[in-house]
């Protein structure tokens, strides 16, 4: 099973919306925890993203950070930088799930645009979301990491558990 998703997510076969929810229940038992709460994170969004902005010891992986500016975006499609202290910083954490950062990356255009669900409540008086605007290379790069990452995690069960080839 793992040599054959393995296989699909090199050659661009499958996605990770498809391959995650099949790996996961295949994968208990033979990772530890976190690994599993690391996948579940990607496959869902990362709950916790707002530590990045209150902490510097906050467990996030590091490839999800991304340069970019924090822009208020309104119903209409209008948008404006985020007058709040978080805006001010050079980068962003991306807590959106792994799906949503796949459909980004294939939208034209050299920049991408990526909602932050957990700053929005910051600006619901005012019928906003807050987005990050970061160049695409960005999202293609955390796909390429997170892909890297998966497939040695794959690697490493399928040597230690042979019959999950």
């Amino acid at each position: 099973m793992f040599q054959e998703l393995k296989r699909q997510l090199l050659s661009g076969q499958t996605t990770f919306t498809k391959a995650l929810p099949d790996a996961l229940p295949a994968l208990r038992g033979k990772i530890t925890d976190e690994k599993l709460i690391w996948l579940s994170s990607e496959l869902q969004g990362y709950q916790d993203g707002l530590s990045f902005y209150q902490t510097t010891s906050h467990e996030l992986p590091p490839y999800r950070v991304v340069p970019g500016s924090l822009q208020a975006y309104y119903e209409d499609g209008t948008m404006e930088p985020l007058n709040h202290p978080y805006a001010n910083r050079p980068q962003h954490f991306l807590s959106a799930p792994i799906s949503w950062i796949e459909e980004f990356s294939t939208f034209s255009g050299d920049v991408s645009i990526v909602e932050l669900p957990e700053l929005s409540h910051f600006m619901a008086a005012q019928r906003a979301g807050v987005v990050v605007v970061t160049p695409k290379s960005e999202l293609k790069r955390i796909i390429a990491t997170f892909r890297n990452e998966f497939i040695k995690l794959l690697d490493q069960v399928m040597q230690q558990h042979p019959e999950t080839v």
